[in-house]
């Protein structure tokens, strides 16, 4: 039975003046990986219709990187929402009237090129609310959020993985306050609509 566990982290304390974050938009391009659904017509259109938290992605997700394509099926578990005063340590008055939201998403490589360098699944992973605005993930380039939940593993980028491994990983998105989370995506790529996962 494949073994789940989570990946290991290169974890840095945060210091004082020491943390800096930028936005990113989750596209991301063949040179750091990338997403795109397999499988056959039939299941491309049930992967149009929204699933729920802890349903796994119809049909595998292919991820390209370092030359190689790797097979993984995504399943988003929850969602867990901060506070606004959790953007406090960033000192920057553009998070005013924002919070964090944290996506937890179980990815397992089930097959394709394998073992596999860093697939970079969180480039891949989205947050919609209702709205339809989407959130925009946040990426600290120094240390770590203080306001982290215990249990939030962050993607090594270059960790290898084997055939069966399935961690979950937490993607950080700063998000309106007050606006509630409507659905978790995952980007199959430019020509694809994403895969939808309703946060009840």
């Amino acid at each position: 039975m494949p073994r789940t566990h989570a990946m290991p982290l290169r974890r840095t304390a945060l210091a004082a003046g020491a943390l800096l974050a930028a936005l990113s938009l989750t596209a991301c391009d063949g040179s750091t990986g990338s997403g795109s659904g397999g499988g056959s017509n039939s299941s491309s259109a049930k992967a149009d219709q929204p699933l729920k938290l802890g349903q796994p992605s119809p049909e595998t997700q292919e991820v390209q990187r370092y030359n190689k394509t790797g097979k993984f099926t995504i399943t988003p578990q929850k969602v867990v929402m901060g506070k606004p005063a959790d953007l406090d340590e960033l000192k920057d008055q553009k998070y005013k009237g924002y919070t964090l939201a944290w996506a937890y998403v179980k990815a397992k490589l089930v097959g394709g090129d394998t073992p596999l360098r860093g697939p970079m699944i969180a480039t891949n992973v989205g947050m919609q609310m209702e709205g339809g605005q989407q959130g925009t993930r946040l990426i600290v380039l120094m240390g770590g959020l203080s306001s982290r939940p215990a249990d939030c593993h962050s993607e090594d980028t270059e960790a290898v993985w084997q055939k069966g491994d399935e961690p979950t990983l937490c993607v950080p998105f700063v998000v309106p306050e007050g606006r509630k989370v409507a659905y978790v995506l995952y980007s199959k790529g430019f020509s694809a609509a994403p895969l939808k996962w309703a946060v009840e």
